[in-house]
């Protein structure tokens, strides 16, 4: 973008809103990245960010020109939030099941048991 247009564009009182709006869509672009990259790989360390998301305070409507990125980041959001809840599902049914071989086998919730292999 040629800097007369991006002066033309952000001329004037909006100009400050209009950076608010697009550093507010940038976070929740970070949030929705860490989450897909979670996904993509859980193994993987230093994924989760322990900063907790508030609201920002924007005034007026979002800007004309930052609808649609504001509507495809949505449309992220809604897939990442829906495999989230699917990743939640599959590791509850494997701990339910590892609760029902624990039992099955006599095994429960318990302490450290330790094996002495000198004796």
């Amino acid at each position: 973008m040629s800097t007369e247009v991006f002066s033309n564009r952000t001329a004037g009182s909006g100009a400050s809103e209009h950076l608010h709006w697009e550093t507010a869509l940038d976070r929740l672009e970070l949030d929705v990245m860490l989450a897909e990259r979670l996904l993509a790989d859980p193994s993987r360390e230093g994924h989760a960010r322990h900063e907790p998301w508030d609201e920002p305070t924007l005034s007026g409507p979002i800007p004309a020109d930052l609808v649609d990125r504001a509507l495809a980041l949505r449309e992220r959001q809604l897939r990442v939030e829906a495999e989230l809840a699917r990743a939640a599902g599959v590791v509850g049914q494997q701990h339910r099941f590892a609760a029902r071989v624990d039992r099955a086998t006599g095994r429960g919730p318990g302490g450290a048991v330790y094996l002495d292999i000198d004796a």
